[in-house]
């Protein structure tokens, strides 16, 4: 499995180019705007989405037909992209931490450190879960077709979200001050945890599951 992995990695190289360019970009916009905590977000999301990048090369290089008429079996080459995301997810938890770090104390913002990493390790898990309902579909159908899917189930949350604050603005409920959010978040945050841990075990299984079936 471990040679999978490294397979991946190796199939990245040229895209990292383009992927530093775009961190670059980022941290500068994130000085500019001072805030260090959206820049954090979107290098998360940048390196979530680097295992439907894999999942795509392999797709196009007919990989999988290939890798299985050798000694390598459907778990772990399954496993290895949950291995991959799970890395992918990590670094980008600390990266987004340090460079978050780093962009308030250069722009001289007031956003402390608590907010830093009570984001920095929120958004990772939400878009953990987003992409353990991805996974498995990219799995079933292939990324092309699944590229309709994975636009709804990225836009659906906030779709979601502006319509509840749409409502609560009509009912005339008050939103929460910015302690009781803070305080929400923190408590929420290890349940939160939770819950992305059985998504992407769940997802593990399902994906196996239809791996397992596919022929090719």
């Amino acid at each position: 499995m471990k040679g999978l992995i490294i397979k991946d990695i190796l199939n990245l190289r040229n895209y990292m180019k383009q992927l530093i360019l775009v961190f670059v970009f980022f941290i500068a916009y994130g000085i500019f705007l001072k805030n260090g905590v959206f820049v954090g977000s979107m290098i998360t999301l940048m390196l979530s989405m680097q295992v439907i990048t894999t999942m795509s090369y392999d797709e196009y290089a007919k990989w999988d037909k290939y890798a299985l008429t050798m000694n390598i079996n459907r778990k772990d080459i399954v496993l290895s992209k949950y291995v991959f995301f799970i890395m992918s997810i990590i670094i980008g938890i600390v990266v987004g931490i340090i460079s978050s770090s780093l962009i308030n104390i250069i722009s001289d913002s007031n956003v402390g450190i608590d907010e830093i990493l009570v984001t920095s390790i929120m958004v990772p898990c939400i878009f953990a879960i987003l992409f353990s309902i991805i996974i498995p579909i990219v799995f079933k159908t292939g990324v092309e077709k699944a590229r309709v899917v994975m636009m709804a189930i990225f836009f659906t949350p906030t779709i979601l979200v502006f319509i509840i604050f749409k409502m609560a603005e009509k009912a005339n409920i008050p939103m929460p001050d910015e302690a009781t959010l803070e305080m929400i978040f923190k408590s929420g945050l290890i349940g939160l945890i939770v819950l992305t841990i059985l998504s992407i075990f769940i997802s593990y299984k399902i994906s196996l599951s239809i791996y397992n079936k596919k022929e090719f």
